[in-house]
């Protein structure tokens, strides 16, 4: 028990309790044609190239729910599963891939059937699967999206904003349990400084944007500290004079620890993670943030360099491409310009893109990009204490958040074009509480 009075590994298990009562709550009333996505929310990866942590559910034949969590096949390479991650899969309950017709489940999905009075089950299978095998640390990282029936009420995955999570004293000392338990700390730390939930990368770091760099915060790896690192300059040239300008760094910024590997100039910073006092991580955070306002071309230059992020132009700027709204098709234009209402029927949006299944990934791509960078410039604006301009910012991302839903509605909605108004045919009876159809057709199954 910590010095504030709250346990977060309690808090945290509740928060999936209370998902897992309101997931299994949700299942129990959709209707046939519904399709409820629930995935993780992940951060700067192309959707075209694979899919982010899911577990499907379609609603058929009055009271069937089949329930279907993505393969290697559909998954982005980041969370290809291992082979214990499959096990643990089976062992959960799900049907292992598989496209023979004389095999029961013929889905390239993992798949299992169940009547909907196995709401409660279906839901307690998806937690293990985000807990267990995709390593979701809280339901404030998921997402949802509900195609099918006007009728049915939206499901919000995530059980509380991150306004109302657990709130670390700065100056407490907390005893991080494992690596995981130090990772919810940090997370909860950066809070007040981010102004919103901070996501992980594929290594379990936290990326913040720092004007033309990234800072990345996470546990040092075998061991229970904290490090604060980021790549600077690249492609050096000339190794001795890069050494005199580090060593001029050295002594110009004691606390940060230069590191000149091979051709490529990085930044360290450590902090005590056993025990763990979160105004330790966030002034240095600050502390390293106040250098790395100082990188720029010039920076690079000096030292012999190109910039690490600089993008495939040359222009350091931005870590992402500087999108300007001179670069919108007009598909997604006319998107912007709908109605709420009508932006909202996933038919019209996938009408607008012509129901081009390689446009809306495209369109997908740009919108996924406008959220990444803007999410970074607000971001970096509360790392400078603006708050007005950060909030500016975090509207336009909810606005990009919405378009990024209706395309990924309009994608599944152009690919599974009989979700909404065919149900599939009826099933076998029921095995042992599993469906046992060969011809059915899968949520992730590409009809080209």
């Amino acid at each position: 028990m910590s010095a504030m009075g709250f346990d977060l590994d309690v808090s945290v298990d509740r928060a999936w309790a209370e998902f897992q009562r309101r997931l299994g709550d949700h299942i129990s009333i959709m209707v046939d044609g519904d399709v409820l996505a629930v995935e993780s929310s992940t951060g700067d990866f192309d959707p075209a190239d694979g899919a982010a942590p899911c577990v499907q559910f379609l609603v058929w034949d009055e009271n069937t729910v089949r329930c279907e969590v993505p393969s290697n096949d559909f998954l982005h390479p980041r969370y290809r599963l291992e082979d214990a991650d499959e096990q643990k899969l089976i062992g959960l309950g799900w049907n292992p891939p598989s496209e023979n017709l004389d095999d029961p489940n013929n889905s390239p999905a993992f798949c299992v059937d169940k009547a909907q009075n196995w709401a409660d089950q279906l839901a307690a299978m998806t937690v293990a699967a985000f807990r267990d095998v995709f390593g979701v640390q809280h339901p404030a990282f998921l997402s949802s999206d509900l195609t099918g029936n006007e009728q049915t009420p939206d499901f919000d995955p995530s059980v509380v904003e991150s306004t109302e999570l657990p709130t670390l004293d700065p100056t407490a000392a907390y005893m991080p349990n494992d690596i995981d338990h130090l990772k919810e700390l940090v997370t909860l730390a950066l809070l007040p400084m981010l102004g919103t939930l901070p996501e992980r990368d594929s290594d379990g770091d936290i990326p913040i944007r720092v004007g033309s760099t990234v800072m990345f915060v996470g546990p040092l790896s075998e061991s229970m500290d904290v490090q604060l690192f980021s790549p600077l300059v690249q492609d050096i040239s000339n190794r001795t004079r890069a050494a005199e300008v580090i060593a001029d760094l050295n002594r110009k910024w004691s606390r940060i620890k230069f590191v000149l590997i091979d051709d490529r100039l990085s930044v360290f910073l450590e902090v005590a993670g056993s025990p763990f006092v979160p105004k330790q991580l966030t002034d240095t955070c600050a502390a390293l943030t106040s250098f790395l306002r100082t990188v720029d071309d010039e920076f690079a230059a000096r030292v012999g360099g190109d910039l690490f992020f600089a993008n495939k132009s040359g222009d350091s700027s931005s870590l992402q491409p500087d999108l300007t709204a001179e670069d919108l098709p007009p598909e997604l234009e006319t998107l912007l310009h709908l109605d709420l209402d009508v932006a909202e029927d996933l038919d019209a949006v996938a009408d607008v893109c012509g129901r081009d299944r390689d446009l809306i990934l495209q369109l997908l791509h740009i919108s996924n990009e406008w959220q990444i960078q803007l999410r970074s410039q607000a971001v970096d604006a509360h790392s400078r204490g603006d708050a007005e301009e950060a909030a500016g910012y975090e509207d336009q991302v909810g606005g990009w958040e919405l378009m990024v839903d209706r395309l990924r509605g309009a994608l599944r909605l152009v690919v599974l074009p009989n979700s909404r108004t065919e149900t599939p045919a009826k099933p076998q009876p029921e095995q042992m509480g599993l469906f046992a159809d060969p011809l059915q057709q899968s949520l992730f199954d590409d009809p080209s």
